[in-house]
């Protein structure tokens, strides 16, 4: 793709944020790095990144020179949010794709602010304890994961406790395993046993550790 192609597919990224504003990051790749990107505090990344692994599938895969485009998929983020994203791609004079213009939407705000709208008309903690707004699972649509383990490690970094997370106490553990699902990690293949690794817990405990959490919405 040359000097004339790079520039105007960046001034239609800055168009399009201009247009949607701040929960929307706009990546414009080549094939082997991101060359321009606005809003990238979303995912964590920045001008100059590697191409990530759900981009090479997307960029790879033979049926893209088939498609101008795939919309609303769901994408893990190296920072642990799970993003709707959609891919245009660019292709050269011959159809063969040479790049991909990304928009990334993160829906967090909104999802906290419906909460707060309920809790106008519910009392105390009952949004809490009854409301939720979950994460779902779409036979149509693929779910990409940059790294689940590098994720996972990302969000537990997060969480201060002082001791081994294999010598945390049961509360400990559930406390953590709640962070986890609402953050939207166990829709992705393999947590279960990813986190279970991390947290000395049986695929058993797992699950009954997850039983849990559900009761709870």
């Amino acid at each position: 793709m040359n000097e004339f192609d790079i520039k105007r597919y960046i001034d239609i990224s800055d168009f399009l944020s201009t247009l949607l504003g701040p929960d929307y990051e706009i990546i414009l790749y080549d094939l082997k790095h991101i060359i321009y990107i606005i809003n990238g505090d979303i995912s964590g990344r920045q001008t100059g990144d590697m191409l990530s692994t759900t981009m090479k599938t997307l960029l790879q895969n033979k049926e893209s020179a088939d498609k101008k485009w795939i919309s609303n998929y769901r994408a893990l983020s190296a920072n642990g949010k799970i993003l709707r994203c959609s891919t245009f791609y660019i292709k050269d004079e011959k159809g063969k794709p040479v790049g991909a213009l990304n928009i990334n939407f993160d829906d967090n705000r909104y999802r906290e602010l419906s909460n707060l709208v309920f809790s106008l008309c519910h009392p105390d903690n009952y949004v809490s304890k009854n409301i939720s707004i979950e994460i779902k699972g779409n036979d149509e649509q693929a779910v990409f994961s940059e790294n689940i383990s590098n994720t996972i490690d990302e969000v537990l970094k997060r969480i201060d406790k002082s001791l081994p997370f294999s010598k945390l106490s049961h509360s400990e553990k559930l406390d953590i395993i709640r962070q986890l699902y609402q953050k939207g990690i166990f829709s992705m293949k393999g947590a279960i046993k990813t986190v279970g690794h991390k947290l000395s817990c049986s695929p058993a405990s797992m699950y009954r550790y997850l039983e849990t959490v559900k009761n709870e919405l």
